[in-house]
């Protein structure tokens, strides 16, 4: 075997207890906080866990503080002022746990922690993408017809 295929056999094989490094190095870490925003894609986000319980409660685009995303539960925490996003959904218990992973982060996490749980955050907000994409395509097209439909009584 060349070297080259030796070291990539060496990556992959190190790879998962990297990962597993990563998680385990946040368990007995307090909460450091109930709010985290950062760019996920090509959105600026926040994570809000408004009762500091380490769950995270809903997720919002920072622009018009749309919540996009909630957990169980995490709707009736949310401020009644604060706007829902029209293709809102409930996040699976994965996506709660690995986004509630971000409240455990402090100035002594390391690069490669953050890297894991955004990482993992963004290859699930891609699997929701084209559930979203369909959900918005639906409303656009019906305020269309609403508009045409006014236009012409």
């Amino acid at each position: 075997m060349n070297n080259s295929m030796s070291t990539k056999l060496l990556f992959v094989a190190v790879l998962p207890f990297i990962l597993i490094s990563c998680r385990a190095s946040l368990e007995g870490k307090g909460i450091t906080n109930n709010l985290y925003c950062d760019n996920v894609l090509v959105y600026h986000v926040c994570a809000s866990d408004p009762n500091r319980d380490g769950i995270v409660d809903f997720v919002y685009f920072s622009a018009n503080e749309e919540v996009f995303m909630f957990s169980e539960g995490g709707l009736a925490l949310k401020p009644d002022d604060q706007p829902t996003h029209r293709c809102i959904k409930q996040m699976e218990d994965d996506l709660v746990a690995t986004t509630s992973r971000l409240f455990y982060l402090d100035e002594d996490s390391t690069a490669l922690e953050k890297t894991d749980i955004r990482g993992s955050m963004m290859i699930k907000y891609l699997a929701f993408l084209p559930e979203i994409t369909a959900c918005n395509l639906r409303a656009e097209r019906a305020e269309k017809l609403a508009a045409s439909a006014d236009a012409s009584a």
